[in-house]
């Protein structure tokens, strides 16, 4: 079953209609995708100097005071902006993956020192000191 256009400008807003998708289409690509990483180096920039102030100026100021809730914000802010950055960056990003890496293997680290010392209290004090399940 064919479609059939009872009026011609009918058929001239579909044609205008299919134009613009189109022209909307090749449009799209050319556009700044906000999730490429490597293409905002400005933005790279800035993020690290932020990140050196509240580091450098403003965390000591929080701790100096003995302000926790201020510390512990500051902390937080610099985690986001640590994370935004190597998001927006492939050199940070490439950090950040060999950073958890390395605290993932601390943790493994510590979960086998753990083990082993519950077993050696366990040995050393005759099933006393609770050791093993």
């Amino acid at each position: 079953m064919a479609f059939r256009f009872a009026h011609s400008r009918s058929r001239a807003g579909f044609q205008a209609g299919i134009g613009f998708v189109l022209v909307l289409m090749l449009a799209l690509p050319a556009m700044p995708n906000p999730h490429r990483r490597g293409t905002y180096r400005g933005q790279c920039r800035q993020l690290t100097r932020q990140i050196e102030h509240y580091e450098t100026r403003i965390l000591p100021l929080a701790i100096e005071r003995g302000n926790r809730a201020w510390e512990r914000a500051t902390n937080d802010q610099v985690e986001r902006l640590w994370n935004r950055r190597a998001d927006l960056c492939p050199a940070y990003g490439a950090e950040r993956t060999l950073l958890a890496r390395a605290a993932d293997q601390a943790r493994r680290f510590n979960k086998m020192l753990a083990a082993a010392g519950r077993a050696a209290a366990a040995f050393f004090t005759g099933g006393l000191a609770g050791g093993l399940p």
